[in-house]
């Protein structure tokens, strides 16, 4: 194919100088000659090599600005996201710590079921100067079942505080089939680790998974995601609680990634 082209670059060169009709044969002869020259000392697979090289060169870096681009969107929404509030947020660690790492969560994600646990060590190593944030993020393609545990896990939560919300949904993404599969066990599963989570009225957990006032919980932590620039679960947001420096992380990373988040927000 390179081959072909350089044949049709070379007569056109050559045509206003000798003429396409009665100079053609001549013409092909000679670029014939000048290609196997070019073939024979290497010059031609040079040529083309660095001109494929090129081409890669200017995708990597269209690429590279394309996710600096995302990104840096991604930032700027991530300031979009509600300030931490100690009486609205299921927290783990210090209330009032520094920085927040915010992790947007869907009970029935597969990638959310590998992160479980994952934020928690992060912050260990900061002596309380950062927490976790859980708000929820059940998606649509994950059915009812995905809702139906973000009511349940706040319904516990209201009943065992924030440290028996994040044992039961930490224990549900343990548990789970994934995808809106649910729990193996089914209702009697869910109110065993609820039990588990230091839920003290099982039987009132029905009634509270219905509760208008859950669901719009939810429904609200899902409108706070989308306005924070979140897509996909898991999303985190690492944000300075002083100074409102937030940082945008995509996927479930490792727990180091999380650790170099929590320290750049804390030099800001």
């Amino acid at each position: 194919m390179h081959r072909t082209w350089l044949i049709v670059i070379l007569a056109l060169a050559a045509a206003p100088m000798q003429g396409l009709a009665a100079g053609a044969a001549q013409d092909s002869a000679q670029i014939e000659a000048l290609i196997k020259r070019l073939e024979d000392s290497g010059a031609l697979d040079a040529a083309v090599d660095r001109g494929i090289q090129r081409q890669i060169q200017r995708q990597q870096e269209a690429q590279r600005e394309q996710r600096q681009e995302q990104q840096r969107a991604r930032t700027e929404a991530a300031k979009n996201a509600r300030k931490v509030d100690s009486q609205r947020d299921r927290i783990f660690g210090n209330p009032q710590a520094e920085v927040s790492v915010i992790v947007y969560d869907d009970l029935e994600c597969p990638y959310c079921k590998r992160f479980a646990g994952t934020p928690e060590q992060a912050i260990a190593k900061f002596d309380g100067r950062a927490n976790v944030v859980f708000r929820h993020f059940p998606l649509d393609f994950h059915g009812e079942t995905a809702k139906r545990g973000a009511y349940y896990a706040e319904c516990v939560g209201r009943q065992a505080d924030s440290r028996g919300f994040f044992i039961f949904a930490n224990t549900w993404l343990k548990l789970t089939n994934a995808n809106g599969k649910g729990l193996q066990g089914g209702d009697a599963q869910i109110r065993e680790i609820a039990q588990t989570a230091g839920a003290k009225d099982v039987a009132a957990l029905d009634a509270c998974a219905r509760d208008p006032a859950v669901v719009q919980l939810v429904r609200e932590d899902i409108a706070d995601g989308m306005r924070s620039g979140i897509t996909g679960t898991p999303g985190v947001i690492v944000r300075n609680n002083k100074t409102g420096l937030s940082l945008s992380i995509v996927g479930a990373v490792p727990a180091e990634t999380l650790v170099q988040g929590v320290q750049k927000a804390l030099k800001n």
